[in-house]
């Protein structure tokens, strides 16, 4: 049921939204094919940094923002544990939102995603040196700057994202949906 009620509400007000940018902004609707929008949405996590992860147990939310890096579908992010690991332990289902730059309200472009998440723990050996090699940490600039001796080792989240609603008002995207198979 609830399902339900989400679709119904995502599909009425991307209506809407179709109807204001057609009317009110005299823009044109662009649609993608599911594997243009599944190329252009890999394409803008790879552009970006930084996302807003959502997590939820016992009925009480968390949103953290935090760097990541990504492979295709999947989001890495490195993390000392606190409130995101407990939660992720008892419910491993995540949103997370990426913003691109903004300059203006008809620059909006950004990217809503739903997946699951799991924690790779640096006592996993083999898999998280795996994983950390494919974040190449060490070549982060920001991390290279703080003049660090030694970047301890973190958990890694690994974030399968399974359904991402893509916007971009410069192309003329509208809220368009994929659905990994």
């Amino acid at each position: 049921m609830e399902k339900i009620q989400r679709d119904d509400t995502e599909e009425s007000y991307n209506k809407r939204l179709e109807k204001d940018f057609v009317g009110q902004l005299k823009a044109r609707i662009t649609k993608l094919s599911p594997e243009e929008l599944k190329e252009r949405i890999i394409k803008f996590i790879g552009d970006n940094v930084l996302c807003t992860l959502a997590t939820c147990a016992d009925n009480v939310p968390r949103s953290t923002i935090v760097r990541y890096r990504s492979k295709d579908l999947t989001i890495y992010i490195s993390t000392e544990g606190g409130g995101k690991l407990k939660n992720i332990r008892e419910n491993p289902q995540v949103s997370l939102s990426i913003c691109g730059s903004y300059t203006g309200f008809l620059s909006v472009t950004g990217l809503q995603a739903w997946g699951k998440a799991e924690i790779i723990s640096p006592k996993d050996t083999v898999r998280y040196q795996e994983t950390r090699g494919l974040m190449r940490i060490a070549d982060r600039e920001d991390l290279k700057s703080a003049d660090l001796k030694h970047i301890p080792d973190m958990y890694i989240l690994k974030i399968d994202i399974t359904r991402a609603r893509y916007l971009s008002f410069p192309e003329g995207l509208l809220n368009q949906v994929f659905t990994a198979e």
